[in-house]
């Protein structure tokens, strides 16, 4: 549905009030946005009202509107995926996508009569506590492990935790209390797991006031050995204390720091997140110049619309007064100038510093553009998009091929992809690369490279050409293959072209160094997919899928035989020793694994 645009805004009473997408056109068909909305009448229509709740961005881009194409679809998950097409696609003026450095990680505590403490990149859960973000893996897993030497809580899976017959190593080492065979009580765990989110909630002063209680109290009572562990503990808290705090608790600063260098046609920003006046992580984002927008103000319009971790942004330079005042009253997001804080200013000279190295690496990023242009000539036509594709298993289980991307200049992690393979694959690879190319290729949601990559020589090109061929992508995609040379060097390695072309590294460098980044991340993605799908099938007892089979008599089977691999290799005689298990119960075991 195309509506033209009119001054008595009569054109939004056509708008039908149901989920779909929006896209709002100049007067010379140039596109200048495109969104989605659960209900279009609603959400169109909210562009046209005269009140503060318009950006000035937004304003200025309403005032070329001449016509508006609406698409309905079944649904918000619909529209979200034609909107993101038509913006990769399209790349409308309006649309400003900035591009995040790096996910970050949190510490989770679960819902549990006894919580599990543990490490996580993703936030899935709604019942359960998440902590962070912290500014990478490190800092995150040493928080873990000074909560683990502090508490004592316990950190591993739920089923493992409810099959467990004996403490396991950690408890040996005094690292977890054990509370799986009952070594601590349900009241002093839940102490144990209040302190520890007093702590990851940054309140050290509150916790080492209430541990000093408990010190001088086991002094008192001539519990000497707990007095001096408790004493170890509070000096930890308080070195982590000193280092983290960055101002006094009667000003701890609650905000985010931003700052920003345009450099390149691009804007580079800086952001420091600070939380009860400590500092628990950065981000940078990298936003291409658009003309008559101001890119920052862009930015913080749409992150902070996706974000409400904090509602005041202290910035080292000046900020228009209306859009101060748009952001607080459409987005409760107060934004000032920084005070005179020598601390803060100081964080703010570090960005800066950060903020030149990003730059130095930005330029790298065009390494690969002669790689790009040579491919180019060698195979005849313009590349935009090149994906590479690698398979990783062990001995034919967990398998998982990778997909990495290298699109308009990048190679560009927020495109990769990961595909879960059947068990059925049984570490055939080249059933793998023709699975995995047929799943591809038939998504219409992604955009069509112009180049595919395979890990391997003339037989996975052979088939990757036979699968382009059959799905009838011969003349849109070109298949090329890399391999590794002799005792795997890298300088040994050949690329093949096609039939009749094969290159070493010393023939194109330039050409090399784009296809060897591509091969090893799609090889570190494939590995990484490969373990994790590893680790949570460990995580899962298959004993747990057996009927009839509870809690306590899990436990019996685990204490007897040692393992699930060692129960599923069991006779129905061995099963009957164990106690619980009947005749009936042991051949519905034994039939289940064999």
């Amino acid at each position: 549905m195309i509506l033209n645009v009119t001054a008595d805004t009569s054109f939004l009473k056509q708008l039908p009030n149901a989920p779909g997408v929006y896209r709002f056109f100049a007067s010379d068909g140039t596109l200048l946005y495109v969104g989605k909305a659960t209900s279009l009448f609603k959400r169109v229509r909210s562009y046209f009202r005269r009140d503060n709740s318009i950006s000035p961005r937004i304003s200025l881009m309403i005032a070329k509107i001449a016509s508006i194409e609406v698409t309905v679809t079944e649904n918000e998950a619909s529209a979200l995926i034609l909107e993101n097409n038509l913006i990769k696609n399209a790349r409308p003026k309006y649309n400003i996508v900035f591009r995040d450095d790096k996910s970050y990680p949190y510490i989770r505590v679960s819902q549990h009569q006894f919580p599990l403490i543990e490490y996580t990149r993703h936030k899935p859960d709604k019942l359960a506590s998440y902590f962070g973000p912290y500014p990478n893996s490190y800092a995150a897993k040493e928080a873990l492990e000074l909560l683990q030497r502090l508490f004592k809580l316990r950190t591993c899976a739920d089923p493992v935790f409810a099959n467990r017959s004996r403490p396991c190593m950690l408890y040996q080492i005094e690292r977890c209390s054990a509370p799986c065979v009952g070594k601590i009580s349900e009241n002093e765990y839940s102490r144990l797991i209040k302190n520890a989110v007093t702590f990851l909630s940054g309140n050290y002063t509150e916790l080492v006031n209430k541990m000093s209680s408990e010190m001088y109290l086991a002094a008192e009572l001539l519990n000497f050995e707990e007095a001096s562990g408790l004493r170890d503990k509070i000096a930890a808290i308080k070195q982590v204390q000193d280092r983290q705090i960055i101002s006094s608790s009667s000003e701890a600063v609650n905000g985010d720091l931003v700052s920003f260098v345009e450099h390149g046609g691009v804007v580079f920003i800086y952001l420091i997140m600070l939380r009860n006046g400590i500092y628990i992580g950065d981000k940078h984002f990298e936003i291409k110049v658009i003309d008559e927008i101001n890119t920052v103000e862009a930015f913080f319009e749409e992150y902070y619309a996706l974000r409400q971790d904090t509602t005041t942004v202290y910035c080292d330079f000046s900020i228009d007064e209306r859009f101060i005042k748009f952001m607080l009253e459409a987005k409760n997001i107060k934004i000032q100038e920084v005070k005179a804080n020598k601390r803060i200013n100081e964080l703010f000279k570090m960005a800066q510093t950060n903020l030149q190295i990003i730059i130095e690496n930005h330029g790298k990023d065009n390494q690969y553009g002669k790689g790009v242009a040579r491919l180019s000539q060698l195979l005849g036509r313009d590349i935009n998009r090149i994906e590479c594709y690698d398979t990783s298993h062990h001995h034919g289980s967990s398998a998982v091929t990778s997909m990495v991307v290298y699109e308009g200049g990048l190679i560009n992690n927020n495109l990769y992809r990961k595909f879960n393979l059947p068990a059925t694959i049984n570490g055939n690879d080249l059933l793998a690369l023709s699975t995995v190319l047929n799943r591809r290729l038939v998504n219409k949601t992604l955009p069509t490279p112009e180049v595919i990559l395979v890990d391997g020589g003339k037989t996975q090109l052979e088939e990757t050409k036979n699968i382009l061929e059959q799905l009838g992508f011969h003349d849109k995609i070109k298949a090329i293959a890399i391999y590794k040379g002799e005792n795997r060097r890298p300088e040994l390695d050949r690329v093949i072209i096609n039939t009749n072309l094969e290159l070493n590294y010393h023939d194109e460098p330039q050409l090399f160094k784009l296809l060897q980044t591509l091969r090893d991340e799609a090889h570190r993605f494939a590995i990484t997919g490969h373990r994790k799908k590893q680790v949570n099938k460990m995580k899962h007892s298959r004993l747990e899928d057996i009927p009839g089979i509870g809690v306590q008599k899990r436990k019996a089977l685990m204490a007897f035989f040692g393992s699930s691999q060692l129960v599923a290799a069991a006779t129905v005689e061995d099963l009957c020793q164990v106690t619980g298990i009947g005749p009936e119960l042991a051949v519905q075991i034994y039939s289940y694994f064999h």
